[in-house]
């Protein structure tokens, strides 16, 4: 590897962290939207989102399950 190579690395590398910094920040700022929603009593959850979240996460684990081993 050159020595350019590791630049152009470590300046990828800087920016990766950057956004996950800005992810967690949004993450952070979304579970304490949930949280005061929860304690307010204005939570709301549809009911279509979670049955879907379901079936996915099943079909997902048959495949999962279905797949040989190696």
């Amino acid at each position: 590897m050159k020595a350019s190579d590791r630049g152009n690395w470590g300046e990828l590398f800087a920016e990766a962290g950057r956004v996950v910094d800005v992810l967690s920040a949004m993450r952070i700022r979304r579970i304490e939207e949930i949280r005061a929603a929860l304690r307010e009593g204005t939570y709301r959850v549809e009911g279509r989102r979670v049955a879907e979240k379901m079936v996915s996460d099943a079909v997902r684990e048959l495949r999962e399950r279905s797949r040989p081993s190696r």
